[in-house]
C-alpha cells in the first residue's frame, strides 16, 4: 500500500514559505525558483485538498488549514532533519552518548563508572539523563540506561548488569546499644520510596519477618532523600545496599536485621533498538558489562 506522505521539497518550500509569508523570499533560502516554490506548494495543496495559502498582492498568508498543518510538519522536519546530521555519528567512535540512570544510582554507583570510561574512552563524551522510574525512559533521548525490574522491555534490547539487595538500616543513635526484634520494627517510622512500594513486602517474606505496622510512614521520590532522612534518625528503611555502602562502612547506617533480600528483579542496560548497534553505546555496554561481571 502506497503511503500517503508528500515530499520532502514540498514540505521544505511550505515551511519556508510559511517562515518567510513570501515566496519569492522562500525560493531563495531554498535554492529554487519563485515558480518551482510555488509549483511544489500547489502540488501541496492538491494533495491535502487544502488551501495553505492567501495571496496577497506581493505576500501570502498562512490559511486556518495551513497554520495547522504548519504546527503540525515542524516538529517532523526537525526530527528528520536531526536524525540526518546525527547519521555520519551512527559508527563513530567519539561525539556523544546520552545515558540514563536513576538520580541516586547515578550519584553513588554510575559516577565512578563515568570517570573511568572517560579515561578509557576519551573521544566519547557522556551525558546523563535522569528519571525517577522506568516509565519516564525517553527513547527519542536517551542511547542506553540503567533500569531495575524485569524484562522484556519493549522497543530495547537489555542485559542483564547485577543483582540487587535489598537490607533493613536504621541510625545507630536510634537503637542506643540495643539489638533490634521484630516486636520493636513497628515503633520505629517507616520511610519508603513512592516508586518502590513492594520493598518491604519483598524483604519481610524473603526473611518471614512480619511486616511491621508503624502509626505512620513518610513516603520519598529519591533514595538520596531516605538515606539522609535514616541517618538523621528520622525512621526505619528498605534500602539497596549498593547505595548505602559508604554509609554502612562508616557507621553512620546500620542493619536493622541481618537478613539481606536478594530479589528476583535486578539491574539490566537497556538500549533502544534504533540506537543499540551503534560503536559508540556497544563500546559503552561492552565496558560497563565487563566492570560488573567477574
Amino acid at each position: 500500500m502506497r503511503r500517503t506522505i508528500p515530499s520532502t521539497m514540498a514540505l521544505i518550500c511550505f515551511e519556508a514559505a510559511a517562515r518567510y509569508q513570501n515566496f519569492t523570499q522562500a525560493a531563495q533560502d531554498v535554492s529554487l525558483t519563485q515558480s518551482a516554490v510555488s509549483r511544489q506548494i500547489n502540488l501541496l495543496e492538491e494533495l491535502l485538498e487544502q488551501k495553505l495559502f492567501e495571496r496577497i498582492r506581493q505576500r501570502v498568508k498562512l490559511t486556518d488549514a495551513g497554520q495547522h498543518y504548519l504546527l503540525q510538519i515542524q516538529p517532523l522536519l526537525e526530527t528528520l532533519e536531526i536524525a540526518t546530521i546525527r547519521m555520519p555519528e551512527f559508527q563513530a567512535m567519539s561525539g556523544g552518548i546520552n545515558i540514563g540512570t536513576y538520580p541516586t544510582l547515578g550519584s553513588r554507583w554510575l559516577l565512578e563508572h563515568l570517570m573511568n570510561f572517560s579515561t578509557e574512552f576519551p573521544n566519547i563524551n557522556t551525558n546523563t539523563i535522569t528519571y525517577l522510574d522506568n516509565k519516564q525512559f525517553d527513547h527519542n533521548m536517551i542511547d542506553i540506561g540503567i533500569v531495575q525490574g524485569d524484562p522484556p522491555w519493549p522497543g530495547c534490547r537489555h542485559d542483564y548488569l547485577m543483582s540487587e539487595e535489598l537490607a533493613a538500616v536504621i541510625s545507630p543513635k536510634l537503637l542506643d546499644n540495643q539489638a533490634i526484634s521484630e516486636k520493636t520494627l513497628s515503633s520505629y517510622r517507616l520511610l519508603q520510596h513512592t516508586t518502590r512500594p513492594q520493598s518491604w513486602d519483598i524483604w519481610c517474606q524473603s526473611s518471614d519477618v512480619k511486616k511491621p505496622n508503624p502509626q505512620n510512614t513518610l513516603y520519598f521520590s529519591q533514595f538520596e532523600m531516605i538515606i539522609e532522612a535514616t541517618i538523621s534518625g528520622h525512621g526505619i528503611a528498605i534500602l539497596p545496599v549498593i547505595l548505602i555502602e559508604r554509609e554502612l562502612a562508616d557507621q553512620r547506617l546500620t542493619l536493622a536485621h541481618p537478613h539481606i533480600a536478594k530479589p528476583e528483579s535486578a539491574y539490566y542496560l537497556i538500549s533502544p533498538s534504533a540506537k543499540a548497534n551503534t560503536k559508540k553505546v556497544l563500546a559503552f555496554r561492552d565496558w560497563l558489562l565487563s566492570q560488573t561481571r567477574p
